[in-house]
């Protein structure tokens, strides 16, 4: 039996987890996520245990999440968070990011034992992309917990994700890098076992190949498109940078509506959209002064606007979305739907009021309903959503099954500064676009904002913490009219994944009996 490696074998994957995270935005070595998980299954494979197994992994798993979310303590300090309280913060989030790693290993060690040599790298990846389907519904969100986030860099191999949604991606790499840790595990061993490890590199291999096969020729279509196409509406993106700690105090209002008159003191063309990021109203929209002011703007822009807002609906307090027709009418309204926690409600609010310093100030709001009508505008069918909405898959998947051709991200990322966080948040919306072959609209208060085609290249942006207006031509036609694969055949990569893993289990409990 392997010995016990104790705290000093687990050096390795920690190191591994942290260099992970620097395939994320900023840092973006994304070529590291094809090696550093192969680290962590190695060492989870010659465990002598599935819990000590599990015990690698939650520290590789704490190690990714605490160097990738580092700015969640920065924006805890921010906000006036004592620095043990902040410290605190980070850590609980981090060690709950990383159970998911540390269950990944546990599993992997349990059932890859048991499967021929030949199937433990697709033993891997189908754990791995179960537990990633599954726990889009119970860890929280913050667009650093998918796979396919670490390879944002390279436009043609995250096309796949038009095919088999977010989970394809990371399904390639685990199994890569679990044919890695085979190759490594066998160098010791006989000349003939060796050969057969490294023959098992090129399945995986053949696959993350097939993947960017299929990027490149879909980026070849889409220079195609963008040669043929017409010119069509106008999406006109604000960007206001008002300073998060001054947005709810009363006496900067009339400088946050000076700030949006100014953005918008060219004219906006034609067949255009206007969109403003989340709560970018000083106050509430059923404030006369705040409702009139808007009617107002958007008659003299004579152009529809996506404004975000605070709203009061039949005594329920939503975080919401309203669009503004040019005669000064609403004439749709969108409550978001996942709410951020300590954002938009304080759980616990009681026990832990006296350490959140400003965020004991945030009032909870109400969630919206999960299916909401999607709005008519310029740019065509449109789904707004808001903030971190956008890290939840399966919220994109919905609207574009419905019909949305355009995903409206209006957000406010003015909490975390100029950090890691915003560069995260941003770019999870190029992997919604792919999934679902639809153009992303985004303004955010301080930045990121911008447009992302159906292919997920960004086609303009403003960077963080700076002050503008984007006014980008959207094509005239649709290239994806039907949408994509994945948006019209649903998780079913994520489904099977959990199917499999059900049957690994199963098979390793008769084994057992």
């Amino acid at each position: 039996m392997p010995r016990h490696p104790g705290l000093a074998g687990l050096l390795g994957p920690g190191l591994a987890g942290a260099a992970l995270a620097l395939t994320l935005p900023k840092p973006g070595l994304c070529p590291l996520a094809w090696f550093a998980p192969a680290v962590l299954i190695l060492h989870a494979s010659r465990a002598p245990s599935a819990a000590a197994a599990g015990r690698a992994g939650l520290v590789f798993g704490a190690a990714f999440a605490g160097t990738a979310l580092h700015w969640i303590f920065l924006t805890c300090r921010f906000a006036g968070m004592g620095l043990m309280s902040s410290l605190v913060a980070w850590a609980a989030l981090t060690a709950v990011l990383g159970l998911n790693w540390g269950l990944f290993a546990a599993a992997g060690r349990a059932a890859a034992a048991r499967c021929p040599e030949a199937a433990r790298p697709w033993a891997w990846a189908v754990l791995w992309t179960a537990l990633e389907h599954a726990s889009l519904r119970w860890t929280p969100r913050l667009g650093a917990d998918l796979l396919a986030y670490t390879q944002w860099r390279h436009e043609a191999l995250v096309q796949v994700g038009a095919l088999a949604g977010p989970h394809a991606l990371g399904f390639v790499i685990i199994a890569f890098n679990a044919a890695l840790a085979g190759f490594w595990a066998a160098r010791s061993r006989p000349r003939k076992e060796a050969v057969f490890a490294a023959a098992g590199l090129l399945a995986p291999a053949g696959l993350a190949a097939g993947c960017l096969g299929y990027g490149l020729f879909a980026m070849g279509a889409r220079h195609d498109f963008r040669a043929a196409a017409h010119r069509g509406p106008t999406a006109v993106v604000l960007q206001p940078n008002i300073d998060q700690y001054r947005k709810w105090d009363g006496s900067f209002a009339a400088e946050i509506r000076a700030g949006f008159e100014g953005l918008l003191l060219a004219p906006v063309p034609p067949d255009s959209l206007v969109v403003w990021p989340e709560s970018a109203l000083p106050g509430w929209l059923d404030d006369p002064e705040n409702s009139s002011w808007m009617a107002e703007r958007a008659a003299r822009a004579g152009a529809p606007m996506a404004v975000g807002a605070i709203a009061d609906v039949a005594g329920r307090r939503h975080n919401a979305a309203v669009l503004v027709e040019p005669d000064g009418t609403a004439s749709a309204l969108y409550a978001k739907r996942r709410l951020v926690p300590f954002g938009e409600f304080v759980p616990l609010r009681s026990l832990i009021q006296p350490f959140i310093g400003i965020l004991s100030q945030m009032g909870d709001f109400d969630a919206g309903a999960s299916e909401q009508p999607l709005w008519d505008t310029p740019l065509g069918p449109a789904a707004p959503n808001l903030c971190y909405e956008a890290v939840f898959p399966r919220l994109a998947l919905a609207d574009a099954a419905r019909g949305a051709r355009v995903l409206l991200n209006l957000t406010n990322d003015g909490w975390y500064k100029d950090t890691w966080g915003p560069a995260q948040h941003f770019q999870t919306n190029a992997f919604r676009a792919v999934e679902t072959r639809t153009f992303v609209v985004r303004s955010a208060n301080t930045g990121v904002s911008g447009v992302i085609d159906p292919w997920g290249v960004v086609v303009a942006s403003a960077p963080v913490m700076t002050r503008g207006r984007l006014d980008v031509a959207m094509p005239a036609e649709d290239p994806f009219p039907e949408g994509s694969p994945y948006a019209r055949s649903g998780d079913w990569l994520g489904v099977g994944a959990l199917l499999a893993s059900a049957a690994l289990a199963a098979a390793a409990w008769r084994r057992r009996v």
